[in-house]
């Protein structure tokens, strides 16, 4: 059983689409249930606000008190996580594209550059992905989505994050979302990353669309009850298991093509989700 500390670090979510099915179009955006409130995205640069750098630890206007005794703390063992990389799509799944740029092959690309990241700076997390090659696990759309989840949970995984890259219909909308579950025994934890590797995002300069729910429009529980309508997190949440999908940037948005445009681009794109990833892990997730 997973438990979360609460974190007081909370900030605005906005509402946008997500990769994992077939893309909404622009006026589809009221499928969408809020966790915040929806901002209609701009030409300029994102800036990260004070939230977001209050989660970073980085806020010049932050003071922390002083004085008082100092106590020397009694050593604790370290967790060991296990961390499930997913490169969303593959092989006939292409996703989008845009300008050259196939988001099957970009998807693959950060995801093993995140995990090259967290293998190398973290001994204490155990990294596998889903997929290292331009192929599915499945023909099936359907079956391919759910093996991912199945792998993760075969893993014992902490955490599943799949990556991928957004697109709008008219390139009109641009910066990061990721989609979580609403389910409650994994709702806190998966909000939670999210915020981790949305702040993350901010600092780059990207714009910050927050976490996004999203109800399925033919599946219920037992209660009739929507279920979530993207697979990763509506699976992960049927094995107990944290599951999000990443939507790192747009990549048919001329505000962030620069955070993409190349290797050296998506390099810090991926530390920085890397590091989002382990703020979670160390910060407010409790391994039991």
């Amino acid at each position: 059983m997973r438990k979360l500390r609460l974190s007081a670090a909370l900030f605005f979510f906005a509402v946008a689409l997500c990769a994992c099915a077939k893309k909404p179009k622009d006026n589809e955006i009221d499928y969408y249930t809020k966790v915040g409130s929806y901002a209609e995205p701009t030409e300029g640069v994102y800036e990260a606000g004070e939230k977001d750098l209050e989660l970073l630890g980085e806020n010049p206007s932050t003071v922390k008190p002083s004085g008082g005794v100092t106590t020397t703390p009694t050593p604790t063992p370290v967790p060991h996580y296990v961390v499930v990389i997913d490169a969303g799509h593959g092989g006939s799944q292409t996703g989008a594209s845009y300008d050259g740029r196939v988001e099957k092959d970009v998807n693959l690309k950060v995801a093993s550059m995140v995990k090259e990241y967290l293998s190398t700076h973290y001994e204490n997390v155990d990294v596998y992905m889903t997929r290292t090659e331009d192929k599915g696990l499945a023909k099936d759309v359907a079956d391919d989505l759910r093996m991912r989840v199945e792998f993760a949970a075969e893993k014992q995984a902490d955490i599943l994050v799949s990556f991928h890259f957004n697109s709008s219909d008219k390139h009109s909308r641009n910066g990061s979302m990721v989609c979580i579950s609403k389910q409650p025994q994994v709702r806190e934890g998966s909000e939670q990353l999210a915020k981790c590797i949305l702040a993350r995002l901010a600092s780059l300069g990207l714009k910050n669309n927050g976490p996004y729910l999203r109800d399925s429009n033919d599946m219920k529980d037992e209660n009739g009850v929507a279920l979530d309508y993207y697979a990763i997190p509506r699976h992960g949440a049927a094995h107990n298991l944290i599951a999000v999908i990443v939507e790192s940037c747009y990549m048919d948005n001329k505000t962030d093509i620069p955070y993409m445009k190349d290797d050296a681009a998506l390099t810090v794109l991926a530390e920085q989700e890397a590091l989002g990833i382990m703020e979670f892990l160390t910060q407010y997730y409790v391994k039991q």
